[in-house]
């Protein structure tokens, strides 16, 4: 598999996780709005990735 494709399967893998902890939690905190935040950076940069043909 691609790297492009890795990260940003990988973003939204961790984009879900975040969403259902947060619901399971009733509320969101800190660590998950970081991992949020980290799934969104994690996908930006693997479609960049895929449109620099890296």
């Amino acid at each position: 598999m691609e790297e492009w494709k890795k990260s940003v399967l990988i973003g939204v893998i961790l984009l879900v996780l975040a969403i259902i902890f947060a619901i399971l939690r009733t509320g969101f905190n800190i660590w998950i709005i970081l991992i949020i935040i980290l799934a969104v950076v994690d996908i930006i940069f693997g479609l960049l990735r895929k449109k620099k043909g890296v």
